[in-house]
């Protein structure tokens, strides 16, 4: 099945092509790489014995189903060594109507896993991340990678970095993943993210695409769209210690069915440079913050050359703030335009109990009003 990422405003458009078919065993770029065959049972094994930086090369578009786990809550054997897994097209799926759920991969400490070229599929585990988990102290490199259609009653559908873990997504897709939190990927550890989208991810509580809690997480020219969550942060949430840099990337169609932040729900710090926030809607009674949610005091919100285009708080009743809500949080607003938001109840644009730090940015045509209605207007908003 061909899967095709559409190109946001801040990213070149890619194309990812997965197919059931089996094929030839590949070497990749390295002539010393150990090739898989097309079979579960091969896999296994490989992993199992595989030497301190092996690497290991799949079989052409194979597809690997996994029937049942290697061990308890684990599809495949314990990572805890340096791995490189090259996928060659080939994609790793739970299959068939296990009696037992399992995650795909398990990274542990020590371990450093690198999948490259290659989707992971239907995971489903009774803890934290359905596809891939990884524990402190391990390290993990997606490139090229989907992670798709995996699920966990707990944390990170997609992907779950545990505390001092590391994580590194480059050029891949992360979609059709459900949590609790963090539907795409839940992290406490230190993630970067590159070239990747997030669609379609689902928290049933917060954070549809990422739940961060911890650690530093820096995303680059990257697309989070259209991921839900059934309470908060129906793009992002975060929370506790975590600081999150997102930059040239758009964040976009995001929806939280709940009461506040239908693209960014913050409770840390969040900066946002040369980036979309555009079109997420907060859509619960007395929903607030469309675009962005920014509260508490230790909240600090940083928008530098960026956007906050056409987000709606419509839930019935008291919605409020289309655009950004603030409560108690620091807020600069540099080189920054907020405009064609909507609520129910004003004010549309902006709402804030602490005035903004400004910085030549426009609140503008926001509906009902553009600061009118909130505890305080920001410096040069008018309506």
């Amino acid at each position: 099945m061909r899967y095709l990422r559409f190109p946001s405003s801040a990213m070149a458009a890619a194309a990812i092509v997965t197919c059931a078919a089996g094929g030839p065993a590949a070497a990749g770029d390295d002539s010393s790489a150990t090739p898989v065959a097309c079979n579960s049972t091969a896999l296994t094994t490989a992993v199992a014995t595989a030497s301190p930086g092996e690497i290991l090369s799949l079989s052409a578009d194979c597809t690997y189903r996994l029937t049942a786990p290697f061990s308890t809550g684990d599809g495949l054997p314990v990572v805890d060594e340096k791995l490189t897994i090259r996928g060659n097209g080939a994609t790793i799926v739970r299959s068939g109507n296990p009696t037992a759920t399992f995650r795909i991969f398990h990274v542990a400490a020590g371990g450093n896993l690198r999948l490259e070229d290659l989707t992971v599929r239907g995971g489903s585990t009774d803890g934290d991340g359905g596809g891939v988990l990884v524990d402190s102290r391990g390290r993990l490199t997606l490139s090229g990678v989907d992670v798709i259609d995996n699920t966990a009653t707990g944390n990170g559908g997609g992907v779950a970095v545990s505390p001092d873990a590391t994580a590194v997504v480059r050029n891949g897709w992360v979609a059709f993943d459900n949590a609790a939190d963090g539907g795409g990927v839940y992290s406490a550890g230190t993630l970067s993210v590159q070239g990747t989208e997030f669609s379609r991810d689902h928290a049933r509580s917060v954070g549809g695409a990422l739940y961060l809690a911890a650690g530093n997480t820096f995303v680059d020219a990257s697309l989070i769209r259209r991921n839900t969550s059934a309470w908060r942060g129906g793009g992002v949430a975060i929370s506790g210690s975590a600081s999150l840099e997102v930059s040239a990337s758009k964040v976009a169609n995001n929806t939280a069915a709940g009461d506040a932040g239908g693209g960014f729900w913050n409770l840390s710090r969040l900066r946002l440079t040369k980036t979309e926030v555009v079109g997420n809607v907060v859509g619960g009674t007395a929903g607030v913050g469309g675009g962005i949610y920014n509260a508490t005091n230790n909240a600090v919100l940083v928008l530098d050359g960026s956007k906050v285009l056409s987000n709606s708080a419509n839930g019935n009743g008291t919605s409020r703030a289309g655009g950004i809500y603030n409560s108690a949080g620091h807020v600069t607003l540099d080189h920054t335009y907020v405009r064609d938001n909507a609520s129910r109840v004003a004010p549309g644009g902006v709402y804030t109990t602490n005035q903004f730090t400004v910085r030549d940015s426009t609140i503008t045509r926001n509906t009902p009003t553009n600061c009118a209605g909130s505890p305080v207007v920001v410096t040069g908003c008018t309506d």
